[in-house]
């Protein structure tokens, strides 16, 4: 066998049989000089001791309790051991012959394992204030919404990449379409939740060494080193199918995407980020115009499914209010702001709980300031989403009463704008002549009488007149 060449001390064991030639334990016969002096005890006081009271009594002087049960003779072991009683701690190297001896090498490795676990505490230290120094960093470097970077990283990462070893270098800008439009309808929760999602769907398109950067409410820019236009356009087209495949619950989220690549180091790397948002708005133009739309025939589709609101509903409204605006000769622009609010008067509703909507009996007081809010959603919808003739004030104002006594209680008799005032008797009445959970229909002369006694206090008395007029020579023809 070959001994260790540096060690400590050394002590030796025999073995010893019973009567049947079975091992039964090991006794010290021999130790080095040196012993005492790391133990403080008498060499030749423990010769001839059996190891299993040296472990029991002599409070495993030796560090050997671990092992020596299960020391198959003729093998060898080596091991680090701390020994308690003697404050040290030993690479103990152990040989044993085929079936008498067993010897026992220490080296003292103390004061190393001090110095080693003393690096090994500063590198914990260290990487502990590393994770400290990320998470601050990252409050600063990071969109706290999304957990992409945010416009401070952004800018940082342009000018260490604006060097001409990135070159081509390429900048997508994304602006989400519609994101007011589904904050005003749905709340800022859901808002916050297609920004979630359309962060995970931009990251997970992209490749790894690109950069992307929340930089505004609704508005993403992506930074691509070493990257020339086809391969930007192919990676936009992978983000617009992705954006297609996974709508947010059941709305489909676009985005308008703008490009631009810096090919020499001349370049002005700010002219190409005007260049990228540029074409982004442009496209925007036509695409965002799209995306509302599509959002709009959501909501219609949603306010039918959770409210008394139908298209027949609709199509009646228009075709009372085409023959008051023929009789009252209303202007095509009138004409036309009419028809819109037939249709879309009550699309704040879809902003309104459900079980509110839905509600058979009469609604408390809260339930009712909560309804009521439906005319100012109503009007954040469509003046997000109008295009040429402006209804989101008509909107807004929809309940409001001649006599002032609506909501939301901004004015009051002609004060009130003259295609709200011919809205609110088409929708009376017709809301009076049919069914609905919570109350039941009246017949047509009755709700013409109805009309009549509220002219001059919810209705305009002398539009009252030539509707219930209008209604009456419909009625007999």
């Amino acid at each position: 066998m070959e001994y260790p060449s540096r060690f400590d001390f050394f002590i030796q064991f025999k073995a010893i049989f019973n009567h049947q030639g079975k091992f039964n334990d090991y006794v010290l016969v021999n130790t080095s000089e040196n012993f005492r002096m790391v133990a403080g005890v008498k060499a030749e006081t423990l010769i001839g001791e059996k190891i299993s009271k040296i472990v029991v009594e002599r409070k495993d002087i030796f560090g050997l309790q671990d092992f020596y049960y299960n020391m198959i003779p003729g093998t060898s072991r080596k091991f680090v051991k701390y020994i308690e009683v003697l404050d040290r701690t030993y690479i103990i190297n152990i040989f044993s012959d085929d079936r008498d001896y067993l010897i026992l090498f220490y080296t003292d490795i103390t004061n190393l394992k001090k110095s080693a676990d003393r690096q090994k505490k500063d590198i914990q230290s260290k990487e502990d204030n590393l994770y400290a120094f990320e998470k601050k960093t990252e409050k600063y470097f990071k969109d706290s919404l999304t957990g992409l970077y945010n416009k401070a990283f952004f800018e940082e990462e342009l000018l260490r990449l604006d060097t001409a070893r990135q070159l081509p270098l390429s900048v997508v800008m994304g602006d989400l379409n519609g994101l007011k439009l589904i904050n005003d309808a749905f709340g800022h929760e859901m808002g916050d939740k297609a920004l979630k999602k359309v962060a995970e769907i931009i990251k997970e398109a992209s490749r790894q060494e690109d950069i992307i950067s929340r930089i505004g409410g609704d508005e993403f820019m992506i930074l691509l080193p070493n990257t020339n236009e086809d391969i930007v356009a192919r990676i936009v087209d992978r983000m617009k199918i992705a954006l297609k495949q996974n709508p947010l619950d059941f709305i489909n989220i676009s985005m308008s995407f703008g490009s631009a690549t810096k090919t020499s180091a001349e370049e002005d790397i700010n002219k190409l980020l005007k260049l990228a948002e540029n074409r982004m708005y442009y496209l925007k133009l036509k695409e965002g115009k799209e995306a509302k739309l599509e959002i709009i025939n959501y909501l219609k589709k949603r306010l039918e499914k959770i409210t008394f609101e139908t298209k027949a509903h609709y199509d009646r409204l228009k075709a009372i209010g085409m023959r008051i605006a023929e009789k009252l000769n209303l202007s095509d622009i009138e004409k036309k702001e009419l028809m819109l609010l037939c249709e879309f008067h009550d699309i704040g509703k879809v902003g309104i709980p459900t079980e509110i909507l839905q509600k058979t009996a009469s609604l408390n007081k809260e339930e009712w300031e909560d309804m009521k809010r439906h005319s100012e959603i109503g009007y954040n919808i469509i003046k997000e989403s109008r295009d040429s003739i402006a209804i989101d004030e008509l909107i807004l104002l929809h309940h409001e009463n001649w006599d002032g006594s609506g909501y939301p209680g901004l004015f009051k008799n002609e004060e009130i704008p003259r295609v709200v005032r011919i809205f609110s008797l088409i929708d009376a009445y017709d809301a009076m002549i049919n069914d609905r959970p919570y109350k039941k229909k009246m017949t047509e002369e009755m709700a013409l009488k109805e009309i009549e006694a509220k002219a001059g206090s919810q209705f305009d008395p002398n539009i009252s007149a030539i509707f219930v007029s209008t209604m009456q020579e419909s009625r007999a023809s």
